[in-house]
């Protein structure tokens, strides 16, 4: 992490609508809101689905992920059979036994606020870290601090923190607006923080340290046929413009596996 000075010039310059220190030490970021209680029942949003199938190019079978916010355990039914170990973080008690209740034995849940400022109950770090709401509950730009310094602490060396534009762009009813962010606002914070964001797709947004590795051609592979084998399903639900929009994606895929790297 940067220096307090940077911090507060960042504040001053660009997130003067945010409150500088909410005061909140005891649970910040706690929006008493329906949108924020229980998701363990909850369909899986579009951009959750964008960011698993993102890290699903890698081969994940030494990796460690930490995922924040679980809300259905959706992302360890789907991945973690091919996952090294995959924690996730929740702030709901039935999230947790939702999650303890698939009996995985990879995968491990643990009560904790990504905003408090005190991560000893997260142990470790992570090769990715998946958070599609980074900024939506939070309620000052100190805690924003400390949700970086999260991230920083827990992010392994070449590790990759994987965020979502939907994500970063929805907030709940009365969350202060100035907690949506674009792209060039999540730049600026992982500026501040040490990171260098990236756009590695059109949605998908990616902070690292330094450009992040492109995945293995061999997994990438396995990724494209377990997409094909989806295909069917999802066609069922588009018109002839989205299928031949589908098509194109997959043939660029292939096409990056199998281009000769110079």
């Amino acid at each position: 992490m940067r220096s307090d000075k940077i911090w507060h010039e960042l504040h001053a310059s660009r997130f003067a609508d945010l409150p500088s220190d909410c005061g909140n030490t005891i649970d910040p970021g706690m929006v008493d809101s329906e949108d924020f209680r229980d998701w363990s029942a909850k369909p899986t949003t579009s951009d959750q689905a964008r960011m698993e199938r993102y890290i699903d190019r890698y081969d994940l079978s030494d990796r460690r992920v930490l995922h924040i916010g679980i809300g259905n355990s959706g992302l360890a039914s789907r991945l973690g059979g091919r996952i090294k170990e995959l924690v996730g973080t929740t702030v709901d008690e039935r999230e947790i036994e939702a999650a303890r209740s698939l009996g995985l034995p990879n995968y491990s849940v643990v009560l904790h606020n990504k905003y408090s400022g005190v991560n000893e109950a997260v142990a470790g770090k992570f090769d990715f870290i998946l958070d599609n709401n980074p900024t939506s509950p939070c309620c000052c730009f100190r805690h924003l601090h400390d949700l970086f310094g999260f991230y920083a602490e827990k992010l392994a060396k070449d590790g990759q923190v994987v965020t979502d534009r939907e994500g970063l762009g929805w907030i709940s009813d009365g969350v202060n607006p100035r907690c949506r962010f674009d792209f060039q606002d999540l730049a600026a914070v992982a500026e501040a923080a040490g990171f260098c964001a990236f756009k590695a797709t059109g949605n998908v947004c990616v902070l690292s340290r330094s450009a992040p590795a492109a995945p293995e051609a061999g997994a990438h592979l396995r990724h494209a046929l377990r997409r094909v084998t989806m295909l069917p399903g999802e066609l069922l639900g588009y018109g002839r413009r989205q299928v031949g929009r589908i098509d194109r994606k997959f043939v660029n895929s292939a096409m990056a596996i199998f281009a000769p790297r110079g």
